[in-house]
């Protein structure tokens, strides 16, 4: 007998029921839909003040921004929350055409966006205030009070790097986007996520830095890159400066000569200064012989602590592009005895006149030396210089701290300006980003460090110009035995007169102008560091070259050259990479060296080819070298 139940019709209670809740259920999520898309209007809006604010930063505009940022994290917080629903079921849906995998992403990319603003909040909330006091007419005068009110925020600027330290690691684990305008935008977010991190990092430790906990005392050391050497120039001027709570108690810049006692002993110098330079004592001056400025920076403090009683917490090494950067923003500057103002354009002729014609002396520099009243007051200009900055940063003047933030970053990115601190928190941030000057191979990648020394006592630098070409191909004989063969040719030109010096002299003299001592023969020592365990095969257009462990566990070819002015010389180094060295995937580090401007290199690995400019460090990669 059939059971009568099993083809009882639906109850019509049930139906109506279950139509009600379908009808609430569609409702309900229409309505998260709504306000989620409402809210994310609202936070997409909040995002184009921002990115406005970002294209034309301003201290007036960090309140504002600061407002922006609350406002973006509300209304963030609020869509994540209307939208719970549809996040949930977002990473089941990679299989929808074009979006995907973005679909996949959208909780991450959520939850990253929340963490970044709430990051930046509190960030704005503790920095804002000390900005506005700092750069609203303050000036050095408020760092004290900014020293204190740091400290009363360590919490808070505690709390902000957790933020951002979790927007970091969400990143790090999001897939690849797929929607171009997404990819543009992190692509964007890529590389001030970690600055951002450094900045937090190092805003907590500024503090320390600037003596909260006692007197802090630094290197100071001016290089001038028209006599290149191995971190950014010759040491032209040595000082110090001391920081006790943000206040600046004491700051010496003077001639680099001065600083010598020769009533203390003097380690002998490295073994090419004595040969090229017949220096018989490792001085001060050339003491940053090491392209690692770390290691430079360690040797410099030594001596300056010998020589003139003062020990030092670190060293702060800069050149003229970052001198120029940094008037460029404190500027226009009033200088005593300088008729127009001191500006980013007018800076370095400046320099150069006021080193030839210093004030107070009558006889300007001559191929015996120059009077004795020239000699002693040749670079007056440097403490002249430290003054008029100083001036425009103390009280009384609005300081655009956007511009020197800028000029900064810049100087530090390019290395114009290294810092190596003994704190190991800031020596680890610092190096991080490559702002303390350090050599850095990584293991299994090829390495790349061209370093010229000038050696001839002169300012030749400032009319040579170079330029890089390096490929890397499969061995021609011998693979089993070493990996990829390497080809560096470099080229460098000299664009003073032809025949301005008829005689290559390397004798220390000067010219009757500065821009006369670049008019010589240009005496380089060349050294090319690349990844440990490389064997030099030929080398042409190179004197006595040899090769041997260099810094860090590199191998560093080294030789040298003349070239005169008006002519070319070029240098082709071939050799084998070390075995540590992949081939597939490829990947190659060239380092910046420190004063040097944007050095055009082109690469070519296997079928891999890319032109660059060495303003910055630059990364290459390929996938492998055939062979």
């Amino acid at each position: 007998m059939q059971d009568e139940r099993a083809t009882a019709p639906t109850p019509r209670w049930l139906i109506i029921a279950f139509a009600v809740a379908l009808v609430a259920l569609l409702g309900w999520l229409g309505w998260r839909a709504g306000r989620a898309a409402l809210y994310g209007r609202a936070a997409l809006a909040d995002l184009d003040r921002l990115q406005a604010a970002l294209d034309d930063p301003s201290l007036d505009a960090l309140g504002r921004v600061g407002t922006d940022l609350g406002s973006l994290e509300t209304h963030l917080v609020e869509a994540r929350a209307a939208a719970g629903p549809f996040l949930r079921l977002a990473p089941h849906l990679g299989w929808a055409p074009r979006f995907g995998p973005d679909l996949v992403a959208a909780p991450q990319l959520v939850d990253m966006a929340v963490e970044l603003s709430r990051a930046g909040t509190i960030a704005l909330e503790v920095l804002a205030p000390i900005a506005d006091e700092v750069g609203g007419g303050g000036g050095l005068d408020a760092l004290p009070a900014a020293v204190a009110a740091l400290e009363a925020s360590a919490p808070r600027l505690a709390e902000a790097r957790e933020h951002m330290a979790a927007a970091a690691q969400l990143r790090a684990t999001l897939p690849p986007p797929a929607e171009p305008r997404l990819v543009a935008q992190l692509d964007r977010l890529d590389p001030l996520l970690p600055l951002a991190a450094d900045g937090l990092e190092l805003v907590q430790l500024a503090p320390a830095l600037l003596g909260a906990q006692g007197p802090a005392t630094y290197l100071l050391l001016a290089q001038n890159n028209h006599e290149l050497r191995a971190t950014g120039g010759f040491i032209s001027g040595a000082g110090h400066v001391t920081v006790d709570r943000g206040r600046i108690v004491e700051m010496v810049l003077a001639d680099s000569y001065a600083a010598d006692n020769f009533e203390q002993p003097h380690p002998a110098p490295p073994a090419p200064l004595t040969k090229y330079m017949a220096a018989e004592l490792w001085l001060l001056r050339d003491s940053n012989w090491s392209p690692d400025f770390p290691e430079a920076a360690e040797v410099a403090r030594a001596l300056y602590a010998q020589d003139r009683g003062v020990a030092t917490g670190g060293a702060v090494a800069l050149d003229l592009e970052a001198v120029r950067l940094l008037v460029a923003a404190l500027g226009p500057l009033s200088v005593p005895g300088v008729n127009e103002p001191v500006t980013g354009d007018n800076a370095i002729a400046w320099m150069k006149a006021a080193w030839q014609s210093p004030v107070g002396a009558t006889a300007g520099p001559e191929t015996g030396g120059g009077g004795e009243a020239w000699w002693e007051k040749r670079k007056d200009f440097m403490g002249e210089l430290v003054k008029a900055s100083l001036a425009a940063l103390q009280g009384g003047a609005d300081i655009d701290l956007a511009a020197l933030a800028r000029s900064l970053l810049a100087a530090l990115e390019g290395r114009h300006l290294q810092i190596s601190i003994d704190e190991p928190r800031v020596a680890a941030a610092l190096a991080g980003r490559g702002w303390d000057g350090g050599v850095r191979p990584q293991a299994g990648e090829d390495f790349l460090l061209v370093v010229d020394s000038n050696v001839g006592f002169n300012k030749a630098n400032l009319l040579v110009q170079t330029a890089l070409d390096y490929t890397v191909a499969a061995a021609a004989e011998s693979p089993e035995i070493g990996g990829p063969e390497a080809t560096l040719t470099i080229t460098y030109t000299h664009t003073g007169r032809p025949g301005a010096e008829a005689t290559c002299d390397r004798a220390p003299r000067y010219a009757e102008t500065y821009d006369g001592l670049a008019q010589r023969c240009y005496w380089d020592f060349l050294r090319v560091y690349t990844a440990g365990g490389a064997t030099l095969l030929s080398a042409e257009g190179l004197q006595d070259a040899v090769s041997e462990p260099g810094e860090r566990g590199t191998t560093v070819i080294s030789g040298d050259f003349v070239l005169r002015p008006g002519e070319q010389h070029i240098v082709t180094l071939r050799y084998r990479l070390g075995p540590g060295v992949a081939a597939a995937p490829y990947r190659l580090q060239v380092r910046k060296q420190a004063g040097t401007m944007a050095v055009p290199i082109t690469i070519a690995a296997g079928a891999c080819r890319a032109g660059e400019t060495l303003a910055t460090d630059v990364r290459f990669e390929c996938p492998a070298i055939a062979p």
